[in-house]
Formats: C-alpha cells, structure tokens, sequence
C-alpha cells in the first residue's frame, strides 16, 4: 500500500520487485503480484499551479509544476548520484508509460564565484561520475549565452549539455503512475485519513487497516507513507518525524513570441552569489497555453543564509501557504533577479512585466538527506526532498520499494560508498 503526495516513484519500483520474485525461484502460492499494490493518493486539482488554489483540500503534493531542474552535478555527492541513476533511467519510464514526455534535454549551467565551494564541488562529483561538462569564464560565458549576465566577472560556470535540462514534474508524475498502472498497480484518487496496525486477535490481526476519507478501508500487510509535508499529519505514522517544512515560491514571468524565441536556447540555471543564490528555468509552455520563464531563489545574509524563509509547523500551516498568495517581498526579490541576470528580455521589464506567484513547501531534514526507512516493522516512509528530489525520485522510489519489500536486499544498497539504511535512517521528534 502507497499512500503518496509527493514525486517518489515507489509504486513503479514496488511493482517491478513482486514481479521479479513472483517470476523466479520465489515463487510460491500467494505470493504478491503487481496487482496486490494498491497507490492512493489525491489528484492534482484542475485549478491547481496556476495562481487560483482550492481552499478546501487538506493536502497538496509536490508536483504541480511544469518546470523543474534535472542534471547529474552538485555539491553534495549523494544527491548527485541520486539524480545520476534517476536520470539514467528517464527513457525506461517514457518506455513504461506508453510514451509519456515529461524530460527535455536543453542542458544545465552552474555559476559560482571562481575558486567556491559550489563550483569546486560541482567539478570533483562531476570527475567522480565522469561527467562531461565545459567550464566558461566571464567572457565565454557571455558569448555563449548572449541575454545572459552573470553576476559579476569573477564568476565561471560549469554547462553540462548532457543527460540535463528540465522535467515537467506533473508530467513526470503522471508518466510514473501510467507505467505503475500498466503492471497491473491499483490506483486510488483519495486521501488517507489513518493508518492503523491492528493487534486485536481477530481477521484483522496483523494487518494495516488504511481509512480513506469517503468511507473506504484498505487492509494491508504493508505500509509505505510518502506524503511529504504531510507525513506528520493525517495519523500516518506511528511517531513524528524530525522534518521542517519551510515556505519557498517561485514568479513566473509570461514570455512574448519575441522573448521566448530569444531564449529557446537557454539551458536550466543555478546562480550562486555572494549576496544570493536563485535558479531558472527556460521558456516552457504551461497547461493555460502561456510560455513562461521561472525563477526561485532568496537573497543571503552575511553568513550565506537565506532572508526572508520561514519554517512552518506541519498541518494547517503548510494548507494555508499552499492556498494564499505568497510573499510580497519574496517576489519582488526575485523579479529584481531576474531583471539583473536577463536584463535585455523585454518580458522581464516593469513597464511590460506580467507575472504569477506560485507557493510551494519544501520539507528540510536534519541530515539534509532523504528519510528512507522503515519506521516499524513494515511500516515504512520515504520523504524528505530538501528542495533537490524531484529529479532524482525515481532512484529514491526504487529504494523505498526495496525498504518495504525486501528488507535483506535494502541493507546492502550504497550511495557514495555508505549504507543507505543508515544514510537515509528517519529521525524523529523528541517527545514534547
């Protein structure tokens, strides 16, 4: 049973360890099969990403977006090798899902101050993993990507032409439920109001009784929670997670036919700079027929913290940022960035500025890294994104399949050389 909000490919995966097992020498009677897998989650709402939020949902997922970075290089080596083997894989859920596009290949530039932390990170994992990416100084840059103006000239960026670019994450939702589907995977459109492990002796016992709202009760011999912002909240889990959910958002700025022709070449972007960071992305066309040009990002104190991020409590917190209207402040930051890093796109100036503010929550960890792990005996989660997972969800769905499935073959899986059981352990709250 899956109960997800958010990107993680688990079902696919989930489905494809039955199916293995069923077919080889495991097999026995009663075995599980693909069509044992149950995913419940609620769907995106028709008014959902484009500025008009629906008041009454209870739980909003991850992936309402068009636009979202993908490439193989960052500072932090383990998302780098989770985005690396998702990427690798991209094509396989295209395949899946019956031809499905949600991936486009338009290349990725990192900029940094020469010499920083980012960029010299970025270089090591991208020679560890062997890849292959040009690294531009000032002028070079600026010849190469002609609307674009780095910060200041000490900056050189590390363009990646390969296996990067963006995906559309709703897209890239869809195409993982169709290639679930297509192995026999039950697909539930509703929202899990409790998990409950029940010991009373009777049918019952043993099992996880799952209640959606509606009326509907699933029973189970398994329980994955991917719910993301959520995961404290609805009765999911057993305990509460050590997990912060932190208001971010993003402007998109509508493209004229000039503007967007101008930049139909860009690739997708991460800008890191003394006084801020942000990332953008190229002209997409959205599900209202407008081209737009997206950025996120936050301005830095001296210390290179970001100004203006709030946390949140889970729960109602988190519902009401998803259905009101942002930051002011936080949107005129990122208009200001985005003027100074294109300053000749006519689309982006104030006299012909037309604009959407999106809010979206991104869920921090302690460890910075992706809880996968079982929080009870067969009771397990995977959550955490730290604002980096959406590309790499499908490596992190595969582990979490493996977590509830087959708990022997989980232990011995790496990332960058350390055991995923301890790298990914979910923490929790200490008792208040």
């Amino acid at each position: 049973i899956l109960t997800p909000s958010t990107i993680f490919d688990n079902a696919r995966h989930a489905a494809k360890i039955v199916a293995r097992n069923v077919g080889g020498s495991t097999q026995h009677d009663g075995a599980p099969s693909p069509s044992s897998i149950v995913m419940i989650g609620p769907s995106e709402p028709s008014n959902e990403g484009e500025g008009n939020y629906d008041h009454s949902r209870s739980i909003f997922g991850a992936h309402y977006d068009e636009g979202r970075i993908t490439r193989r290089t960052d500072p932090n080596p383990v998302w780098a090798e989770l985005a690396s083997r998702s990427i690798s894989r991209y094509n396989e859920i295209n395949q899946e899902s019956g031809g499905m596009e949600f991936y486009v290949e338009c290349g990725h530039l990192a900029l940094g101050p020469k010499g920083s932390d980012t960029i010299e990170k970025r270089k090591a994992g991208a020679a560890s993993m062997g890849v292959d990416y040009d690294s531009l100084e000032y002028a070079e840059l600026c010849e190469r990507f002609p609307y674009l103006t780095p910060p200041t000239e000490e900056c050189i960026g590390i363009h990646e032409t390969k296996d990067a670019g963006y995906i559309s994450a709703r897209g890239l939702v869809r195409a993982q439920t169709a290639a679930a589907q297509n192995m026999g995977v039950e697909v539930i459109d509703g929202i899990v109001s409790r998990v409950h492990k029940s010991t009373d002796h009777g049918e019952d016992d043993g099992y996880f009784l799952v209640y959606i709202k509606g009326g509907r009760t699933i029973k189970s011999k398994r329980v994955l929670v991917t719910a993301g912002a959520f995961c404290n909240d609805q009765n999911l889990l057993p305990n509460k997670l050590d997990i912060t959910p932190v208001k971010t958002q993003t402007v998109h700025f509508i493209l004229s036919l000039e503007d967007e022709q101008r930049l139909k070449n860009m690739p997708s972007i991460i800008v890191r700079s003394d006084t801020f960071w942000a990332y953008l992305l190229p002209p997409i066309q959205y599900p209202d027929s407008t081209t737009r040009a997206k950025i996120g990002g936050a301005y830095l104190d001296s210390s290179g913290n970001e100004i203006g991020r709030e946390k949140m409590s889970c729960g109602k917190e988190v519902v009401d940022w998803h259905t009101g209207s942002g930051s002011l402040d936080a949107r005129n930051d990122m208009i200001q960035m985005m003027q100074s890093l294109l300053p000749n796109i006519e689309s982006m100036q104030s006299s012909k500025l037309s604009t959407i503010n999106n809010t979206c929550a991104v869920l921090h960890t302690p460890t910075r890294q992706a809880y996968i792990g079982e929080v009870k005996d067969k009771w397990a989660v995977a959550t955490g994104g730290n604002g980096v997972a959406a590309k790499s969800s499908d490596e992190i769905g595969r582990l979490a399949a493996l977590c509830i499935l087959d708990r022997e073959a989980y232990e011995r899986e790496q990332v960058c050389g350390k055991f995923c059981k301890s790298l990914f352990a979910p923490r929790y709250r200490e008792l208040e």
